[in-house]
């Protein structure tokens, strides 16, 4: 029964596989044919075709000796590599780093499905020797047909679960990662697979005369390497969860001495504004003072009508109403924050059109001052950059930035527009990708707002429309 099932099995089991190829590679990478069923249905069919290549050109005749293992080892983990180069983009370490771990973790379960079934298939003739029921030849073989199966199949489910495991916890994009630390983080992943892949060669030598090697004699080594091999399984396993949450650990730790930073830089922004509005209320009054007592003397000695006089005095007034505070948005911290940004942003782009007029904090908005100025923190500078980089790209482009605040229902939204030069890349999780040189601060700013958003029982989104960008703030106030 099992030579009749078997072919089925190892058809059903090579697709099983194949669709694992396309998630592990699918999530490290992007996939180079745009319609994602098609993509995975020509990886699932390459990988077919391999394994049904080595099965019939290099296994076609027995025995299985160390050498034909060898060979079909090779064949395998270079058609993985090429199925990765072909239809995913990547870094090659990357493409490297993938195929040692799907080939390990093949090779892991497939030997553990065959020294436990070697167990079980032991038992089971044990067995028959004390229960006289199992003497019927055709019920022995039936039980074993069935241990076969039953093997296989745990066999492909244990490294699918593995594979989806790995996905699961996968949360950090490779790309940006230096040499270094792609080293650092694979390591103990390719030390697992190496050892898995020797352990693998080292059954095939141990007896010279076939791929089997003799149970009876070599019992105890079967039982080590099965320790061995479920070991190495948890390593590759628990050893990629453990790198992934030292990546999230580090990234807190950066994200966190971000916002220390930014709470810094909010303070002494409010200190200087206490100091420039205290210095700005002396002016004006000394001013009032000084144009009242000239005016007085003026109009004492009659010369009003002078026309250098008249305009001497209104160029005075209009430096008194540029004194005025520009930005009141009714929250000292918000005001802090945008008056800092803009007067950075005028300073750094010239003519740059700046505009907060619609931008008001009422009573109503019950939200922390603290979560508002991250917001305007960290959406202003990312306004400023894109801005940055359109003026880079066209010199003689007009800038603008635009902050606005509105109700609608039960929701308080906070919208920044600004100009950029129309060229954006999406990140998977649907918003726009870092351009910083430094890696380590990527996309943390958006991270920041959309954490703030969420505290408040609403969300963030980002909308591109040609050359406008538009960050869109949702909190419930």
């Amino acid at each position: 029964m099992y030579e009749v099932i078997q072919p089925f099995i190892e058809a059903a089991a090579y697709i099983i596989d194949g669709y694992c190829l396309c998630m592990l590679f699918g999530k490290f990478g992007s996939q180079r044919i745009k319609r994602e069923a098609f993509s995975n249905i020509l990886t699932i069919s390459a990988w077919l075709a391999v394994n049904l290549t080595v099965r019939n050109l290099v296994f076609s005749d027995l025995p299985y000796t160390p050498e034909k293992s060898l060979l079909s080892f090779v064949f395998r983990m270079c058609a993985i590599y090429l199925i990765g180069v072909c239809f995913y983009r990547n870094r090659q370490i990357i493409h490297l780093f993938l195929t040692l771990l799907f080939i390990a973790l093949l090779y892991v379960f497939s030997e553990i499905g065959y020294i436990v079934r070697l167990f079980l298939v032991d038992g089971l003739e044990r067995l028959t020797w004390h229960i006289e029921a199992f003497h019927n030849v055709t019920a022995v073989k039936l039980l074993v047909d069935f241990i076969y199966c039953f093997m296989d199949m745990t066999a492909v489910a244990l490294f699918y679960f593995s594979i989806k495991t790995i996905v699961k916890n996968h949360n950090h994009s490779m790309d940006e990662r230096s040499t270094k630390e792609l080293i650092a983080h694979i390591l103990p992943t390719v030390l697992g697979s190496l050892v898995s892949v020797a352990l693998y060669f080292v059954l095939l030598m141990i007896n010279e005369r076939g791929y089997i090697v003799e149970y009876d004699n070599y019992r105890a080594i079967y039982l080590f390497v099965i320790i061995v091999f479920a070991a190495v399984w948890l390593i590759i396993l628990y050893g990629f969860r453990i790198q992934e949450e030292m990546m999230d650990l580090q990234e807190e730790r950066t994200q966190k001495s971000v916002l220390e930073n930014q709470i810094s830089q909010m303070q002494n922004s409010m200190l200087e504004m206490e100091r420039f509005y205290e210095s700005v209320s002396h002016v004006k009054h000394d001013m009032k003072n000084q144009m009242a007592v000239m005016e007085k003397l003026l109009r004492e000695r009659q010369i009003t009508e002078n026309e250098e006089i008249t305009g001497y005095f209104e160029d005075m007034q209009k430096t008194l109403i540029n004194l005025e505070r520009k930005i009141h948005t009714g929250n000292v911290v918000s005001d802090a924050v945008i008056s800092s940004k803009f007067y950075y942003a005028a300073k750094e782009l010239k003519g740059i059109h700046l505009e907060a007029d619609g931008f008001l904090l009422t009573d109503k908005v019950h939200v922390r001052a603290y979560d508002i100025g991250i917001i305007l923190n960290n959406g202003l500078d990312n306004a400023i950059e894109a801005c940055r980089r359109a003026r880079l790209k066209n010199q003689n482009k007009e800038l603008y930035i635009r902050i606005k605040s509105f109700w609608k229902q039960k929701m308080f939204f906070i919208e920044i527009e600004n100009s950029f030069d129309g060229e954006i890349v999406w990140g998977k999780d649907g918003f726009p990708c870092s351009q910083k040189a430094d890696g380590n601060i990527h996309g943390i700013g958006l991270k920041n707002i959309r954490y703030c958003a969420l505290k408040y029982g609403g969300d963030m989104d980002c909308i591109a429309e040609e050359e406008k960008f538009i960050l869109s703030v949702m909190l419930k106030g």
